[in-house]
């Protein structure tokens, strides 16, 4: 979600549960402050299930700053020195009605590196940038051009390439919900089994779509796009204890589903996309597989580190569907 754990979904689009949610909260909400639990009554049970045998946790993870501090060494680096490479790579299926099986369509691999700076008051600002392409599923080569077996239509694959995916992170959430101030703490579920932790996030939402059927007819999945991202993170205990470690090496799974992309010609056709995907943190760029960066050093290479801390507040960020309808036009129609 990598914040390739969280990749596109809009920090700048209304929250999943009250589309009416104001906009600056709608950002801390999507993008890891808790708000997404709130919105949706999760996270209120979010307590570690302790094993008998588990290593001594100097963590409560009722207390929302503790909680944030930990996931935030666990999904980046607390240093703001360092940046913290978020990796993923795994399958892309295609999910059509209640009967018909699940295809595997394509793979994909991708990146986040982000780089976090701590706030006055326990919180975190995330500077974060998103990259990843997609692959031939039997020869793990990378596709510039995809046969979709959904249309039977050669399209021309879109790399995710968010520039700027940055938040604010904070224990205690405030939010206006119809017009009442809310207060949420920042407490997704943890697991502690014997040697392992595990952290669970999830984001869960429907958003106006930034690409309308009326204009992007056979790109757009209607009015609405739906979006939801699962994020298992797994840490030894002993690491997660260890108050030296900026950042906790972390491997873990990310599962999302989502409406067609637009590059896939879809427009309304009944379906979705689901992903599952593995997930692991690296420390740096140089770490990663050698196809990747190779192909991300020859063809994005402002994509391989963070965004600069003065880029705050100076751009909305980016997503999938804005960055289409920034860099296409609509396709015409099919004959």
């Amino acid at each position: 979600m990598t914040f390739t754990d969280i990749h596109d979904i809009d920090p700048n689009s209304p929250s999943l549960a009250n589309p009416n949610l104001e906009r600056r909260s709608a950002l801390k909400s999507m993008a890891f402050s808790g708000g997404a639990f709130a919105a949706m009554g999760l996270g209120l049970g979010g307590l570690p299930a302790l094993a008998a045998d588990a290593p001594k946790l100097d963590i409560d993870f009722k207390n929302p700053s503790e909680n944030l501090k930990a996931f935030t060494r666990v999904f980046s680096d607390i240093d703001p020195s360092k940046v913290a490479v978020g990796w993923y790579g795994g399958t892309v299926y295609s999910v059509v009605g209640d009967s018909s099986k699940v295809i595997p369509l394509l793979g994909v691999e991708g990146i986040g590196v982000r780089r976090v700076v701590p706030l006055d008051g326990g919180g975190y600002r995330v500077f974060n940038r998103e990259l990843a392409f997609y692959k031939d599923l039997k020869t793990g080569e990378y596709l510039n051009t995809w046969l979709n077996p959904l249309n039977n239509e050669k399209v021309e694959t879109f790399p995710i390439q968010n520039m700027f995916v940055n938040a604010d992170t904070a224990p205690i959430f405030e939010f206006d919900m119809e017009g009442t101030k809310v207060k949420m703490p920042f407490s997704p579920p943890w697991t502690i089994n014997g040697e392992w932790a595990t952290s669970l996030f999830e984001i869960h939402q429907s958003v106006k779509s930034e690409l309308q059927p009326e204009e992007w007819p056979r790109e757009s999945p209607g009015k609405m796009t739906r979006i939801s991202e699962m994020f298992h993170r797994h840490v030894r205990t002993a690491d997660l204890a260890n108050q030296n470690l900026t950042s906790v090496p972390t491997v873990g799974t990310w599962v999302r589903i989502a409406s067609w992309f637009p590059w896939m010609l879809m427009g309304q056709t009944e379906g979705h996309l689901f992903f599952r995907c593995q997930t692991q943190k690296f420390g740096s760029v140089k770490e990663l597989p050698k196809a990747f960066l190779a192909k991300a050093e020859k063809e994005y290479p402002a994509y391989l580190d963070a965004p600069p801390v003065d880029s705050w507040g100076k751009q909305p960020n980016d997503s999938t569907f804005n960055m289409y309808k920034r860099l296409r036009k609509p396709a015409p129609a099919k004959t």
